[in-house]
């Protein structure tokens, strides 16, 4: 079981994991990077992997260590412009056969946990949930400070009166048409 598999073949059952564990690595084709950028609503998905160490934790579960490396196509939140996300998480993950009834039975807080109650595990799957929760939330490109800033006016531009700026879109400017606040 050790060894590298295709992103659409990644399903293991933890019964069947050795107690010496197995190593998983797992690299998205071109297709798969597709389907994960539609999923993700990305412009594109250049390069996806991910590498997993799984071994059974007696009494607690099955235990994922590893790291998810990806490059990402993503646009920009100010500007709309495409712009380079790098991605490279590690994986710490304790599959579990349910829920943890009470919070002294919860494990560790440092370790993520997934139920997985028929004991198997999409490790594509949870890479792909990983690195939704790894990507940046608002990404800003490098000309967003700018964009921003030529849409900054100074507090001293801004006006008193609220049709001031539809005024100013008009054409308008302080003291037309005899009044002296504008618009």
């Amino acid at each position: 079981m050790t060894g590298t598999r295709r992103w659409d073949d990644a399903i293991i059952d933890v019964a069947t994991v050795p107690p010496s564990g197995i190593f998983v690595s797992l690299s998205a084709g071109k297709s798969d990077r597709r389907a994960i950028a539609d999923r993700l609503q990305l412009p594109a998905v250049e390069d996806c992997t991910a590498t997993f160490s799984i071994r059974p934790q007696p009494g607690r579960g099955t235990l994922i260590e590893g790291r998810l490396s990806a490059r990402l196509v993503r646009r920009c939140v100010v500007t709309g412009d495409p712009m380079d996300e790098r991605i490279d998480q590690s994986v710490d993950c304790l599959v579990v056969a349910e829920e943890p009834a009470s919070p002294e039975d919860d494990v560790e807080e440092e370790t993520d946990y997934e139920v997985a109650p028929d004991g198997r595990v999409d490790l594509a799957e949870l890479a792909v949930q990983l690195l939704a929760v790894s990507m940046t939330a608002y990404p800003r490109g490098p000309g967003a400070d700018e964009a921003v800033a030529a849409f900054e006016a100074p507090a001293a531009e801004i006006p008193d009166n609220p049709f001031a700026g539809l005024g100013a879109r008009m054409g308008m400017t302080a003291g037309e048409d005899g009044d002296d606040e504008g618009c």
